[in-house]
């Protein structure tokens, strides 16, 4: 992995400071959250403390319930205004826990529920009937064979008194209630009770019914039951929670106080919902100034609906409910009942909102019983809407801090990376390919690392610099100092094959000859090497025709290596090029004495020239023989590289073809080899511009 890679995965460990951000907004949420219930369970304790001992103001009756309610009981669901007695349920509550149902056993069926508003009693009936049979006139009430379905109302007042009314129409709409009197002689008349209204309205599958009965004719006792009638004046089905025999109330109705909501009225503020219940979780009345939920994240912003996901609201809930109007929730109303307070929060699903609930039991002053719950429901809008705040400006900080902090990471480690490519080009072109060193290096002035080691290597290259220069010239210095002691070696040999010498002791001579000329052919060629590099110094450019040069040389080839043969391919027009024409003389030369050393005696040697266009020629060589080792391609023209069978006893240097790319390149031009495309052997091509560059 690079520096730069590394860098910047340094740069995205600063990712964390969101995401330290975030965990500081949830610890924040949660003190918050735990503050809010705190508060809102000490208010819910002093409006249950307050209603401490007074069962008068909790129940209509002035008595607590006795027992959880039974299936012929009704708890009535307080409702935020008067339905229209139409007869028609849509503008009732949906709700499921407070209807009671009931079924006949023979396809009929009823539904009822109850509600409560201010001063009066609702009743929803909903039949499940075939038909609905009227009665046959308003004025033949008790006439059996004018009778049509009937709906019974059994009440037991405030007193103690058990009244029964039944409610009929001849038409969809308006009902009457009445109840029957009975005269002397045992005569019946139906009496009107005008207090009693209602409507009927029949629908697909059965009919609805609405009736309105006022709060003071209502006590502990409240009971339904319907008269069902294929025809008029047929035998009735019997179906409710009265007694079928004698229409007697089995069930109890709980009704909250009249004045009970107006007391909670006076703790109301705004976003939250006070509610009181009995102890088995039906309200009995409440004061809800709940906000109306809104659509937040329609004007949030982008980030802010992004940072949502983070906190996501339902995450936070304890548990879900399905909030009922007229029901508390279950587990609060439970933990009530046994005498503890308990605060939750709670998201409600059919609200979809998220709240703080807080529920005290009010308990009875006599003996600590427990007879209803106090609950208060707060909205966290509020503190969500704070939380949400700290925490876009925390992220936007943090966000903006990162990708601050990632910029200039970023541009720190380009600029690293740029400084490091300067130091990593300049290392590798310090030593250039005629073996020259530049000790210039980049950033030497820095006063940091980087700076330490450009120092480091301009030093070193200095030294290795005086070093090669030594080098440089010391073929020639060698061939200067050796090349006088040589000489009165070979004359002190050619004197001494003038003097009488044992034959044993000519063996020896013989070796001095052969060492001497050994010596001299060494001196030879590095005198050649170094006055090769001084005449390519001083070589003089000229205009001449390479294609004539080239096709002399070859004559002269087949002169001097008689044992070869020589083939030529040239264009045969003459080609003119600016250089030097010796120095391409002495090129040839190497290449043909390369060619000749390593090819068996009689095989061919081809030399080729070519024009590629008005720029360049191509002068190649080829001979048979063995190819070139797969790495020997790229050092075959470096200066003192050599690639011969250890047993071949001519000296070598590996200066022939460091000579060729030397004027190759005083040519603007370059050496390569490569190996024949049916690996016979080998060809060396020399590549040089006909102008001047």
């Amino acid at each position: 992995m690079s520096i730069r890679q590394r860098l910047l995965w340094l740069g995205l460990a600063t990712l964390a400071l969101p995401w330290a951000g975030c965990q500081y907004a949830r610890e924040m949420e949660s003190s918050l959250r735990a503050a809010e219930q705190q508060g809102l369970l000490a208010v819910a304790q002093s409006i249950a403390t307050s209603l401490q001992g007074r069962v008068d103001l909790l129940y209509h009756t002035g008595n607590a319930p006795n027992g959880a309610p039974g299936p012929l009981d009704f708890e009535p669901v307080p409702l935020s205004s008067d339905p229209v007695l139409d007869g028609a349920a849509d503008d009732w509550p949906a709700v499921t826990h407070s209807w009671r149902r009931f079924e006949s056993g023979k396809g009929i069926s009823l539904a009822v529920l109850t509600g409560v508003h201010e001063h009066y009693l609702y009743v929803l009936l909903d039949v499940t009937d075939s038909k609905l049979v009227f009665d046959a006139s308003d004025a033949a009430a008790l006439e059996r064979d004018a009778m049509g379905d009937r709906i019974w109302l059994g009440l037991i007042s405030p007193t103690g008194l058990e009244t029964h009314y039944f409610v009929s129409g001849w038409s969809a709409g308006a009902v009457r209630a009445r109840r029957i009197d009975t005269r002397e002689y045992g005569r019946q008349v139906a009496i009107d009770e005008p207090r009693i209204e209602g409507a009927i309205q029949p629908r697909r599958g059965g009919w609805i019914a609405e009736l309105k009965v006022p709060l003071s004719m209502v006590g502990g006792g409240f009971g339904v039951l319907i008269d069902d009638r294929d025809q008029q004046g047929g035998e009735p089905i019997s179906v409710g929670s009265l007694s079928p025999k004698d229409l007697a109330v089995q069930g109890r109705v709980t009704l909250g106080s009249e004045a009970l909501a107006g007391y909670l009225a006076q703790f109301r503020q705004p976003g939250v919902r006070l509610a009181a219940a009995t102890p088995y979780g039906a309200v009995l009345a409440e004061a809800d100034a709940l906000p109306v939920p809104s659509e937040n994240g329609k004007v949030q912003s982008l980030l802010s609906r992004l940072y949502r996901r983070f906190l996501d609201r339902d995450s936070l809930a304890e548990r879900g409910i399905e909030r009922e109007r007229g029901r508390l929730d279950q587990r609060q109303v439970t933990d009530a009942a046994a005498g503890l307070s308990s605060t939750a929060l709670l998201a409600t699903t059919d609200e979809k909102r998220l709240v703080v609930a807080a529920a005290a039991p009010v308990r009875e002053r006599a003996n600590g019983s427990v007879i209803g719950v106090l609950q208060v429901v707060q909205s966290v809008d509020r503190w969500l809407v704070l939380r949400d705040r700290a925490l876009t400006r925390l992220l936007n900080l943090t966000l903006l801090v990162t990708a601050i902090a990632m910029l200039a990471i970023f541009g720190f480690t380009a600029w690293l990376s740029w400084r490091l490519g300067r130091l990593q080009r300049a290392s590798e072109s310090a030593l250039s390919r005629e073996g020259l060193l530049s000790t210039a290096f980049p950033d030497q002035d820095a006063r940091d690392e980087l700076g330490d080691v450009a120092r480091s290597f301009s030093a070193l290259l200095g030294r290795l610099d005086a070093y090669t220069s030594y080098l440089r010239t010391l073929a020639g210095k060698l061939t200067h100092e050796i090349r006088t002691p040589l000489t009165i070696v070979k004359s002190s040999l050619e004197n001494l094959d003038a003097e009488q010498v044992p034959d044993s002791a000519r063996v020896y001579v013989a070796r001095a000859r052969e060492g001497s000329a050994r010596l001299g052919a060494i001196l030879q060629a590095m005198g050649a090497a170094t006055r090769v590099e001084e005449a390519i110094g001083h070589a003089e450019r000229s205009h001449f025709d390479v294609d004539e040069l080239l096709r002399s040389a070859v004559q002269a080839y087949r002169t001097a290596f008689a044992n070869h043969r020589f083939e030529s391919s040239t264009p045969g027009t003459g080609l003119s090029m600016l250089g030097a024409p010796d120095l391409i003389l002495q090129m040839l030369d190497k290449l043909v004495d390369n060619a000749v050393d390593f090819s068996a005696p009689g095989t061919s040697i081809r030399i080729a020239l070519q024009s590629e266009d008005l720029d360049w020629v191509t002068v190649s060589v080829e001979n048979t023989g063995p190819p070139l080792p797969e790495h020997a391609a790229g050092q075959l023209f470096e200066s003192l590289w050599q690639s011969r069978p250890a047993a071949e006893t001519k000296p070598h240097f590996g200066l022939g073809l460091y000579i060729v790319r030397l004027i190759a390149e005083f040519h603007g031009g370059s050496a390569l080899a490569s190996n024949l495309a049916d690996g016979s052997g080998v060809r060396l091509s020399v590549r040089l511009r006909r102008k001047a560059s």
